[in-house]
């Protein structure tokens, strides 16, 4: 699997970005005009690196690019409702960004959803009633701060593999976070983890 590209972004349309890797290969990626308006500022910058996804059919392999994990991971849930593939769900990234996507699908605003270029109102109703508990934005990784709920995402996949959902998985967690600053300050991730997992499970058991 590829997960991201690493190179100097030599071309940057709406649609399309072209990246040259120092080895020499040139790849293009799909990607949705929030990327590529984030992208070019960093055009003919070396070393940019591009989130990636690889599509691959029986006719046809096709490279997506992102600006961010949240971005990417809005593009493969768009993709499990029903009727909208790859390149309707870049349509649909190009159309509203993944901080507004995720408010509309939290209050149930069909109406905003429908206006945006390839959802309509069933789709938009398809997608409130399937992702609404599943985008969930988390705060931004910090490499040194474990009072943020974003460092924890493996735990928080691991809770997600029990059952629980992720909007209710996100909240518990940034409540336990919050109620335990002190004591985790200054713990790395692997321990944070060891104290958090308990105190979450018990959270999500009431």
């Amino acid at each position: 699997m590829i997960n991201a590209i690493v190179g100097k972004i030599v071309q940057c349309a709406p649609d399309h970005m072209l990246v040259l890797t120092d080895s020499g290969v040139e790849y293009r990626l799909e990607v949705s005009q929030n990327t590529s308006s984030h992208m070019m500022a960093h055009k003919g910058e070396d070393g940019v690196r591009v989130l990636a996804y690889l599509q691959h059919r029986e006719d046809a392999m096709t490279l997506f690019g992102f600006y961010s994990e949240e971005e990417r991971f809005c593009f493969e849930q768009l993709q499990t409702v029903p009727g909208i593939g790859a390149r309707q769900a870049i349509k649909i990234l190009s159309g509203i960004t993944v901080e507004n996507l995720v408010k509309a699908l939290d209050g149930q605003d069909v109406k905003t959803l429908s206006k945006v270029s390839g959802i309509g109102p069933k789709t938009a109703q398809k997608l409130v009633l399937q992702l609404r508990n599943v985008l969930v934005l988390e705060e931004a990784e910090s490499s040194d701060d474990t009072s943020s709920p974003g460092q924890f995402r493996e735990l928080i996949e691991s809770f997600l593999d029990m059952g629980f959902e992720r909007r209710t998985v996100v909240r518990v967690l940034d409540q336990v976070l919050e109620d335990n600053a002190l004591l985790l300050q200054g713990k790395d991730l692997r321990s944070a983890e060891a104290l958090v997992f308990p105190l979450v499970l018990k959270g999500l058991s009431k």
